[in-house]
């Protein structure tokens, strides 16, 4: 008898150890405006609390329809998305996001989830989010991860 079984493998970057006050005086000159989207609103106060000490500014909305007619706006320079949400979860709400026309539909979303495995975190990523920042959110790697998400856009404005 014989047994064959496939074992998807990703290769995932290692999360960078950051320093946080580096990283929080990065963000407080790019002046961040951040939408933040959880339908916890004590995961959306520490988001919010995490974002200021970093010096970004925020909005908040509870669900991912909330969170496309608001990103349709274009004000965002990064979107904090919850995944299990009421109405319509994070990977939707990305999909249509990244459907928007224009800057809008290009702004960078990091995942904010309790399900953060490599095997989840890759397909966050193949749905079109920029990276994920695994719940309960530790500060230094929120920090990072905005960082990694925002590095093209510095690279590309420094060009």
């Amino acid at each position: 008898m014989r047994l064959h079984f496939a074992i998807p493998l990703f290769d995932l970057p290692a999360p960078s150890e950051a320093d946080p006050a580096q990283g929080a005086a990065a963000t407080a000159e790019g002046g961040l405006h951040i939408l933040i989207v959880d339908d916890n609103a004590t995961n959306r106060l520490v988001a919010e609390t995490l974002c200021d000490m970093f010096g970004a500014t925020t909005e908040s909305v509870e669900d991912g329809l909330a969170a496309v007619t608001a990103a349709a706006g274009g004000r965002f320079d990064l979107i904090l998305m919850d995944i299990r949400m009421p109405r319509l979860d994070g990977v939707g709400a990305t999909r249509r996001i990244r459907a928007l026309a224009g800057p809008a539909g290009a702004v960078p979303i990091l995942a904010l989830t309790a399900n953060a495995d490599p095997w989840d975190a890759a397909g966050y990523i193949a749905q079109g989010m920029n990276g994920v920042v695994e719940k309960p959110i530790k500060a230094e790697r929120l920090m990072s991860a905005i960082n990694e998400a925002l590095e093209p856009d510095r690279r590309a404005a420094a060009a």
